[in-house]
């Protein structure tokens, strides 16, 4: 897996070396290897009483400028580390330092975690008006900017640095004398999933063995409910197993500059592989965000990366797939799956390319190509080789598994609980009015936020109320668009390429898919 490599900066006398001590001891819970450049010797020592592993290295380097990808790339080789922390210089613009992991021979071992910048409230203004544009390239790269020795300090003046501090990075999160951790979760989902099954197998076998009964009124309905529910997640936990098994071997052997070279110069062309590349290289919506923010990064055009990135869940041939199980006897449904969601990713496309987009991403730096699993780049296995490789495959899918699992049986357990619950005449009547029928069911799509590769099961499950126009809004927009989705768009772009871009998928998915509710 990838190295996460987290930046310090800040003026002498901002707290940077303190700031890594708070921030190392959480690492002691996860044993990682640890390597931290410093470029700048302060006050303060980094504490090795915290690791007594020997799981710590310290590197200085005199002059920042002489951190390069080769020296870089000497330290990865050392020491096989998982993390990386860099303590850059208070007095250097950080662009050089950046630019480095522009270098493929960085960039396909390690990517920028974090940036955090340190600023002393009380010299601010002092170093903002003498050294203002060094200070602004510190600011403007950063993820999060952390006030200190704010104790005491002119509310008033403090508000007038928040203020100058958002027009240099509107992004950043600003806290004050908080260090921010990232501390150890003692209880996880995968644990509290595990907790949950295994309370309702004791509760059940202790009402067995006491014989208590169930009251009649409950019984039919948790019956119906039950079988509803188990036939959902039975039908659909094969495919999140292999999708996610799929997506864990692209996710590592795949790198993306392979992703990237596919896309031709010709525009056409362009738009062509957008359509088909998702066949190729199978992302499910979970991981598409990611992927095309790396894209365009690297320079693909945008009009061609937006089509990519909607049309990829849907071209999927694992989607392609459950769709055709979840929906026996019925090819129809998968082909026209298919084809509206192409029309929709290459409208929103084209739009694009008459109504053109600039400066649309966040000024955080988008290094890495990866899922919502929350271990892509995370722990880089000492193990060497093709060994290292298909063990982090197996643990990306595992994590990946149940994190998209999760998703799964919130959907699950919420269209089972509308189809038990709510009596069936009102979703009739919603059903026969189109228009109305097919805004809820792509409400359903956005709110459920069901992987792609699983969320034709919860579709069918709708299609004794709904007519099959309006189940064909929920197996369209929910793998362009939905909360998680949206998320992540906020995350990797400016807030208003991502209002454009959701009216624009659901504008454009509704007049197609209204087209088709009418023909058919």
């Amino acid at each position: 897996m990838k190295i996460k490599v987290d930046i310090v900066t800040g003026f002498i006398g901002s707290g940077k070396t303190k700031f890594i001590n708070n921030k190392i001891r959480t690492e002691v819970f996860r044993k990682n290897i640890i390597v931290i450049i410093q470029c700048e010797k302060g006050q303060s020592e980094i504490d090795y009483d915290i690791f007594k592993n020997n799981n710590l290295f310290i590197e200085n380097v005199s002059n920042q400028n002489s951190l390069d990808e080769k020296y870089l790339n000497e330290i990865i080789k050392k020491y096989q580390p998982n993390k990386i922390i860099i303590e850059a210089n208070g007095i250097e613009k950080i662009d050089n330092l950046l630019n480095i992991f522009d270098y493929f021979s960085v960039s396909r071992k390690c990517f920028i975690n974090e940036i955090v910048h340190l600023i002393d409230a009380t010299t601010f203004d002092i170093f903002m008006n003498n050294m203002g544009e060094i200070l602004i390239t510190q600011i403007s790269n950063s993820d999060f900017i952390i006030l200190k020795n704010t104790a005491g300090f002119d509310i008033g003046k403090l508000n007038s640095i928040k203020r100058t501090l958002k027009r240099i990075n509107r992004s950043a999160k600003i806290s004050r004398e908080i260090l921010i951790q990232n501390k150890p979760k003692i209880i996880n989902n995968e644990i509290l999933i595990l907790m949950a099954v295994f309370l309702s197998a004791v509760t059940y076998l202790v009402c067995s063995v006491i014989g208590f009964e169930m009251p009649a009124v409950f019984f039919p309905w948790i019956e119906h409910f039950s079988s509803v529910f188990l036939s959902i997640l039975i039908q659909a936990f094969p495919f999140i197993l292999f999708g996610v098994f799929v997506s864990s071997v692209i996710q590592v052997f795949v790198t993306s500059e392979k992703i990237i070279r596919i896309f031709p110069k010709n525009r056409i062309l362009q738009f062509i592989v957008a359509i088909f590349a998702g066949a190729f290289f199978p992302v499910c919506d979970c991981a598409i965000v990611p992927v095309a923010a790396r894209l365009i990064k690297k320079g693909v055009p945008l009009p061609a990366a937006v089509t990519f990135m909607l049309a990829a869940p849907i071209v999927n041939p694992i989607v392609i797939a459950s769709t055709l199980y979840a929906f026996p006897g019925q090819p129809s449904i998968a082909i026209y799956r298919f084809c509206i969601g192409i029309l929709v990713a290459l409208f929103v496309g084209i739009v694009f390319v008459f109504s053109p987009e600039k400066d649309i991403m966040l000024l955080s730096n988008v290094n890495e190509i990866a899922c919502d699993c929350g271990l892509c780049g995370d722990n880089y296995d000492n193990k060497k080789g093709f060994g290292r490789n298909i063990d982090a495959v197996f643990r990306h899918a595992t994590t990946e598994f149940f994190t998209v699992g999760k998703f799964l049986i919130i959907g699950s357990f919420l269209s089972s609980l509308m189809q038990t619950i709510i009596p069936k005449d009102v979703f009739s009547n919603l059903g026969r009015g189109s228009i109305i029928s097919l805004l809820i069911m792509m409400l359903f799509a956005f709110i459920l936020s069901v992987c792609s590769t699983s969320d034709a099961f919860i579709a069918r499950s709708f299609t004794n109320q709904f007519s099959m126009g309006s189940v064909m809004g929920f197996l369209v927009l929910g793998p362009m668009i939905d909360i998680k989705n949206l998320l992540m768009l906020l995350g990797s772009f400016q807030k208003r390429f991502v209002i454009k871009l959701v009216i624009l998928i659901f504008v454009i998915s509704f007049e197609i898919l209204l087209v088709f509710t009418t023909l058919f």
